[in-house]
């Protein structure tokens, strides 16, 4: 029991020494100056807010807590009680969390994208975003929604509709990882706030046409699914050549290894996770119903 403690300590040690100004900073920032920058784009909070989450990111580990503890005790109350429609609360709420998937997307990606298709990979994912304007306005969001996110699961459990263990761990793991990354700036993160944006624009797009009463082919879900699968599959590819060109090659880039090492494990899960649901969900069902069809 001691040795696990310290085992345990050593590793809450090491999360928590932050790395921001040690031998793994680039010491680069992006330079890329937005065509036009919104009002409310004009960020300069980097400094307060990185400090923010150096020394209050762990309590995203007691947020999560309480926010499965929160879910079990819904569904233990609705267990004798009738499902709640909430169907136009629900289109709100998809709507509003496409719209701003889609904006973020837009928004971020115009620094990410013109980086990686100028300056290259390393560049890209070894380089901080600058710390003024739009595009650490849109990486704080991106952390913070990911608390808003876990409402999700409201909507889920209140219905009665079945909650799928892929559901909350994502929702969990996410919110921990994202501001942990946050927290030491760690560069790869500009590729998985991109690829996130991204995969959730289809994705709330995709619930919001349902929760109005459309019915899209199965085609557009499988696609949704697809994507998803694969932004997990690349950031497994992203944290094996951050590990590669930190230990084999010795070159710089932001990201802490005991980071990177949370990374590679939520990664690997998800993949696993993902591949595990799209076989169930549609290779199995679709077996299913041709052997159905054939009795």
């Amino acid at each position: 029991l001691f040795r696990t403690m310290e085992v345990v300590s050593g590793l809450y040690s090491s999360l928590t020494t932050f790395e921001i100004n040690h031998e793994n900073y680039t010491e680069v920032l992006s330079d890329y100056e937005y065509k036009l920058t919104l009002p409310f784009e004009r960020f300069d909070g980097v400094q307060w807010w990185t400090w923010f989450l150096q020394n209050y990111w762990q309590h995203t580990i007691t947020v999560s807590v309480a926010y499965f503890l929160l879910i079990k005790c819904i569904q233990w109350a609705m267990s004798d009680r009738p499902p709640f429609d909430l169907r136009r609360p629900l289109v709100i709420w998809n709507l509003s969390l496409a719209l701003f998937s889609i904006v973020g997307f837009a928004r971020f990606g115009e620094d990410f994208f013109e980086s990686l298709f100028n300056r290259g990979v390393y560049t890209t994912l070894c380089t901080s975003a600058a710390h003024k304007g739009a595009a650490p306005f849109w990486c704080l969001l991106f952390v913070l929604s990911k608390v808003v996110e876990m409402g999700d699961t409201l909507f889920i459990v209140l219905r009665k509709r079945p909650l799928i263990f892929l559901h909350y761990y994502h929702h969990v793991v996410v919110l921990i990882y994202a501001a942990h990354s946050g927290a030491e700036h760690a560069t790869p993160g500009r590729a998985f706030i991109a690829m996130n944006y991204g995969a959730h624009s289809l994705m709330y797009s995709y619930f919001a046409a349902r929760a109005m009463g459309f019915n899209p082919p199965e085609g557009v879900s499988v696609s949704i699914t697809v994507c998803q699968t694969l932004q997990m599959i690349v950031g497994v590819g992203i944290s094996i050549w951050t590990y590669f060109i930190k230990t084999q090659l010795g070159w710089r880039c932001q990201q802490s290894l005991p980071n990177l090492y949370l990374g590679f494990f939520i990664y690997f899960t998800f993949a696993f996770l993902f591949i595990k649901f799209f076989v169930r969900r549609y290779m199995k069902s679709k077996r299913e119903k041709e052997e159905k069809k054939e009795q």
